[in-house]
């Protein structure tokens, strides 16, 4: 593969303009084709095959055919503020008026108001409608919400607040972090200006990753009309095929310049670059791939098609990384050098040529080792705690009317009202069924029970269970277990639990399950992995142990943060809430990819030094000197890319973006910049030792 790149080089070398064309009319293609197919985004498959609540929920279908959902739903709430009950006159005649008027709209099937649902709060002066479309969620238009909320000004008007949420519907059009890619965008062109010494040069990685990044998006629109594409993936889209596609461009670059100084001919120090770095990229970007595509092995459809979306966007960098920069590059000539007409970027380019942080990590390698275990211990502490669930209404703001709504209903009728399970008790009794609803009301956490309906052959008694606290609650969960633990018990029938909530809480504890065994497949295959690249057993021990921490401390911080509450307000997070149960899988296939690629560039270098004196401190120094400012300013733009999402409005983007900006912290600076050198150097020569019989028995991968 290294010869076929080298000639790869040399070809691109005299044929640039070719090339760049080649890569814009296959972008152009892709781009054509995405606007004429369009997207077909859906909600994503939220279960677990297999689970209580998938098979009771495809029991209630078959057996409760009047609780089918054809349509997408919203729940209207009302909250009287006129001082007047909603039952009163005047309120329910404008709540009438209200519905009526709403029911103009031909894409609603039926709208039903608190007479009907009886559900008028103890005080009487908050209740709630239904508001039922013909089409399902994911279909109802913006344009059809939008005249839903002009309908809810007749109550507004008469002193009745009102407020829309629902399940599966799109109600406020939600900020994904399209503008943080912006934000991201300035920042990657500073980082590189300073890292070049040359503003000319700083924009061709950014360029490559825009163009990547199209052609990666086109792609995902089009396959999002044979996979069930969550509309959120298009954020992870966008992080995964802006940083990477950054990244990859000024790794060849980077390469290339310090090539095309010590070769005269630009031809051969491109086809160099390519058999260097370019084997590099090419290695790293389908270890990356095989990392998101790994997220499959738990068979969570939502999870596939993120991770293959995902790999889609670092595919379409590796391309344009390995063709339409080198291709550049070629045509720039000579003025691919540093321009040093500016002062700062002068002075920028000095400090970073000195080898400084290779000698200070070196000299202090003991200390530094030490120090960085310590901080990702104990930012690992309060992992043991993490609760993982779905993001609710209550985190979101409270400018959006789905916050007001969520609020009201806790207000009026406590945490767990919108956290309601259902449960299908298999008994033809009346008596036996009314006995089962006296037991669920006695259990811990429970505000009521009540019995709803029999099921069409009567086989079955459908049960309404409200808790006391709401779905992400780790009482509610155990509310759920102590159900069906009860189930076939004390003379009660057999018992299945369904409804989101508990769909919720088993994805939850399956991902979690899963989790361990997701990690140890990782860092068995990195082990594995990076002892057939750099012929050694202590550098790929340091290197897995180094990521088991620097996860380890990725996650804690993330509990410390989101669930236990301690700095949300900084964050714009409104209220502290359960981890997002799939962010840990997330995290370990996007982390390991991430710490894989920052390993290779860097022990790659490393290896490449030691092979000519055998030296080991020598070559961590000059290996951090030529790999090193590369790898901090790609660890920089991953952090700006990713930290602008954390002040997206959407929970699930908000979270991502501070999981894997402390991820990129964790392991890109901490471990890879100060452990894993340090480490090398404390190990000496011993770092490169592999058994003889081990070395006969793995196959070569040779990438420096």
């Amino acid at each position: 593969m290294k010869q076929l790149l080298k000639k790869f080089g040399f070809l691109i070398s005299h044929h640039a303009k070719i090339t760049i064309a080649a890569v814009l009319v296959l972008v152009g293609i892709s781009v054509f084709a995405g606007i004429r197919i369009g997207s077909a985004f859906q909600s994503g498959g939220m279960s677990i095959k297999g689970s209580q609540s998938e098979r009771a929920n495809q029991l209630m279908e078959k057996e409760f055919p009047a609780t089918r959902q054809t349509g997408g739903r919203v729940t209207v709430v009302f909250h009287a503020t006129n001082g007047q009950t909603l039952t009163a006159a005047s309120n329910r005649q404008a709540v009438n008026r209200m519905l009526d008027e709403a029911k103009k709209d031909h894409q609603i099937k039926t709208a039903v108001g608190p007479e009907m649902l009886r559900n008028y709060s103890p005080d009487g002066k908050t209740a709630y409608g239904m508001v039922i479309y013909k089409q399902k969620g994911d279909k109802v238009s913006q344009k059809t919400v939008d005249k839903l909320r002009k309908s809810i000004k007749i109550t507004r008007e008469k002193g009745i607040q009102t407020e829309i949420s629902s399940t599966d519907v799109t109600i406020s059009e939600i900020d994904n972090g399209e503008s943080a890619e912006i934000v991201g965008i300035i920042v990657a062109f500073a980082v590189l200006a300073i890292t070049f010494a040359s503003l000319l040069i700083a924009g061709l990685p950014i360029l490559s990753a825009l163009i990547g990044l199209i052609s990666g998006i086109m792609l995902v629109f089009i396959a999002s009309h044979s996979l069930s594409v969550a509309s959120f993936a298009l954020s992870l889209v966008g992080m995964m095929g802006l940083a990477v596609g950054i990244d990859y461009a000024l790794f060849i670059v980077s390469r290339y310049r310090q090539e095309l100084a010590l070769n005269d001919r630009r031809d051969e120090a491109l086809a160099k670059t390519m058999s260097t770095a370019g084997m590099a990229v090419l290695f790293a970007g389908i270890t990356v791939i095989i990392a998101l595509l790994g997220m499959s092995v738990l068979g969570i459809s939502m999870l596939s098609t993120m991770g293959i979306t995902a790999a889609i966007s670092v595919a379409t960098a590796i391309v344009t990384s390995l063709t339409l920069v080198p291709a550049v590059l070629s045509l720039l000539g000579d003025r691919v050098s540093a321009q040093r007409s500016n002062r700062f970027l002068e002075l920028a380019h000095h400090l970073r040529i000195e080898g400084g942080w290779g000698r200070l990590v070196t000299k202090f390698k003991g200390l530094f080792v030490i120090a960085i275990i310590a901080v990702l211990a104990l930012l690992t502490v309060p992992l043991p705690h993490i609760n993982l669930g779905l993001p609710n209404d209550a985190v979101r703001s409270e400018k959006l009317t789905e916050r007001r709504a969520y609020d009201l209903m806790t207000k009026a009728y406590g945490k767990g009202s919108q956290a309601t399970l259902v449960v299908l008790a298999e008994t033809s009794d009346k008596t036996i069924a009314n006995k089962t609803v006296t037991k669920l009301s006695q259990l811990k956490n429970v505000a009521s029970a009540r019995l709803t309906m029999p099921s069409q052959n009567n086989r079955y008694q459908m049960i309404t269970v409200i808790p006391k606290t709401d779905s992400n609650s780790s009482q509610t969960k155990d509310l759920v277990h102590r159900v069906r633990d009860n189930a076939d018990k004390n003379g009660l029938p057999k018992m299945l639990v369904t409804g989101s909530t508990a769909i919720n809480i088993d994805m939850s504890d399956a991902l979690l399950k899963a989790l361990p065994k997701f990690a140890i497949l990782i860092i068995a295959f990195a082990f594995i992995l990076l002892m057939m690249i750099f012929r050694s057993l202590l550098i790929p021990l340091v290197a897995v142990l180094g990521f088991v921490l620097s996860l380890g401390a990725t996650l804690g911080s993330v509990v410390f943060i989101i669930q236990d509450g301690h700095f949300i307000n900084l964050l714009g997070i409104s209220n502290k809430s359960s981890v997002l149960n799939f962010l840990p899988v997330l995290v370990i296939g996007i982390m390991f990819g991430l710490a894989m690629d920052y390993e290779v560039f860097l022990v790659s270098r490393m290896r490449e030094e030691y092979a000519k004196h055998h030296d080991t401190r020598q070559a961590v120094i000059a290996g951090t000197k030529k790999s090193g400012t590369a790898i901090m300013a790609a660890a920089l733009i991953m952090m700006a890319v990713f930290s602008g999402f954390i002040f997206a409005s959407d929970a699930i983007v908000k979270s991502m973006g501070l999981a894997l900006t402390l991820g990129i912290l964790f392991d890109a600076v901490l471990v890879r910049m100060i452990l894993v050198p340090a480490s090398i150097t404390l190990f000496g020569n011993a770092s490169w030792y592999l058994p003889k019989w081990l070395d006969r028995i793995l196959p070569n991968i040779s990438i420096d």
